[in-house]
């Protein structure tokens, strides 16, 4: 079941939250969102894996700090690659609401900004 949330306070609800009436919430903006697959999907998300980690590396390498890490993606379909937010960070949405606080000061900025991961196909 997907949950579409759109409110500025379902980021907090949600990371507050965890899981309702046995399903567990998870963004589908950060890193680690698990899909029910087949061993075939398995093997085949594999074999990708290594088959790109070469070009992974590079990409990483010409990215630099700007990204944690370049991984080949399963949930990419219609783009390229997308950028993902640590399993435990703060999400690319909840960074915005953040920055918009009229009380935020300066010393915010350091953990605010979480590292991406980029996702490509």
């Amino acid at each position: 079941m997907v949950l579409y949330m759109v409110d500025a306070i379902d980021e907090y609800a949600v990371g507050q939250l965890k899981e309702f009436e046995g399903k567990k919430l998870v963004s589908a903006t950060k890193e680690g969102l698990r899909i029910d697959e087949t061993e075939d999907e398995k093997k085949k998300k594999e074999e990708l894996k290594e088959k790109f980690e070469g070009l992974c590396k590079v990409i990483k390498d010409v990215l630099g700090d700007k990204v944690e890490k370049v991984v080949v993606s399963d949930r990419v379909v219609d783009s390229p690659c997308c950028l993902v937010t640590g399993e435990y960070g703060w999400s690319a949405n909840m960074e915005r609401i953040m920055k918009a606080q009229a009380l935020r000061d300066s010393s915010m900025g350091g953990y605010m900004s979480s590292k991406k991961t980029m996702e490509m196909e």
